[in-house]
């Protein structure tokens, strides 16, 4: 006979179920029954907390079903709360304990919740063990652990991985993490950075960043082509010619738009107009961290026009130069790009030769 028994008892501002997402913005109380106190000593040392819990209000259950994200859904591959063990984990923050109670944020129960057990969260224990390389294994293969999530399959942890790069996360940075890993999987290939895949991408958006993250193709590796189009576009190939491309619909105005108007209006604020306060800039970046990891939950083909077997002109293998020395300034130059006069070689910045700058605006021809 499974016997589970109730240890405490939530206490939050929300009544009745709200949007998950909206909760875990929010601080609780979880208050322990007094028998049960002793068992809290020293779980301060812990910065977070799983908590599992009950859905005592769920009523039956579906094994299969539509899902708030991501289609039709088995019960155990989605979060419903109607489950045949009507049971929930969430990863809390411990914020302070006045003895038999913990403060936490990130706990989406509502007020009157059972707990059933809580357990400290240990990165060497809750992270999967395939996930974890070592410095060693990673210095014989950097993209490792990139590999491991694409062979899983793990947007959301490419996702996760990405915001490294990119500082922040975005909903094109998890649109171009998208396609990079189906791309990859689709095509069966990898990328070592030695310029045998290549992704020609359209635009210098955010997207980009999620491309080059998931492909291994960077301007630094010469694996990312550059096209001045002003599209979310890209073209992922093999130099055999071995090519997918992917275009955002946007036919009817911008999707993300349609769907996140907030989103939208805070975009202009802060971005567009360079209006917004801080607080502003706070509940965009909120924003965009709730729609980035909506996004990745839809069907690629719901989001992307998708080109199978495109003809694609590739570029050659990135030559080596011979190098250069200005004549003004003494620093040494790519020979293509020095500037030569009578008296020898200059830099473009020395010569005050009008040159390509890549920025927010795409190329442009600075004088």
């Amino acid at each position: 006979m499974l016997k589970i028994e109730s240890i405490g008892v939530v206490k939050s501002k929300f009544k009745e179920s709200a949007d998950p997402a909206e909760m875990r913005k929010h601080e609780s109380t979880i208050e322990i029954k007094p028998e049960y106190e002793e068992g809290l000593y020293r779980i301060e040392e812990s910065d977070y907390l799983q908590v599992i819990f009950n859905f005592h209000l769920a009523e039956g259950y579906e094994l299969k079903a539509e899902r708030r994200f991501g289609g039709v859904k088995g019960v155990f591959a989605s979060r419903s709360p109607k489950r045949p063990s009507p049971l929930a984990i969430t990863t809390v923050e411990l914020l302070a304990r006045q003895g038999n109670k913990l403060k936490v944020k990130g706990l989406d129960a509502i007020d009157g919740t059972p707990i059933v057990d809580i357990k400290p969260y240990a990165a060497v224990m809750d992270t999967p063990q395939e996930n974890v390389f070592t410095r060693a294994e990673l210095k014989e293969d950097p993209r490792a652990e990139i590999k491991q999530l694409i062979a899983q399959e793990d947007i959301e942890g490419l996702l996760i991985k990405s915001g490294e790069l990119h500082g922040h996360f975005c909903p094109l940075v998890g649109l171009g993490v998208k396609v990079g890993v189906y791309a990859l999987d689709k095509l069966g290939i990898d990328s070592d950075g030695m310029e045998e895949v290549l992704a020609i991408i359209e635009t210098n958006s955010c997207f980009s960043d999620g491309v080059q993250y998931a492909t291994g193709c960077s301007f630094g590796n010469n694996a990312l082509i550059y096209r001045d189009y002003g599209k979310t576009a890209v073209t992922i190939t093999t130099r055999e010619g071995k090519a997918i491309r992917f275009i955002l619909k946007e036919d009817e105005g911008s999707f993300l738009d349609n769907l996140y108007p907030e989103a939208r209006e805070l975009f202009e604020k802060v971005v567009v107009n360079r209006e917004g306060s801080a607080e502003d800039k706070a509940k965009l970046n909120e924003k965009w961290n709730q729609i980035s990891f909506e996004i990745i939950e839809e069907p690629i083909e719901e989001l992307f026009y998708i080109e199978e077997d495109v003809e694609v002109e590739i570029p050659e293998y990135a030559p080596i130069f011979e190098d250069k020395f200005c004549t003004e300034c003494g620093e040494k130059i790519m020979g293509p790009k020095a500037v030569n006069k009578e008296d020898g070689d200059y830099c473009i910045s020395c010569s005050e030769e009008s040159y390509l700058q890549l920025d927010g605006r795409g190329l442009n021809i600075i004088k």
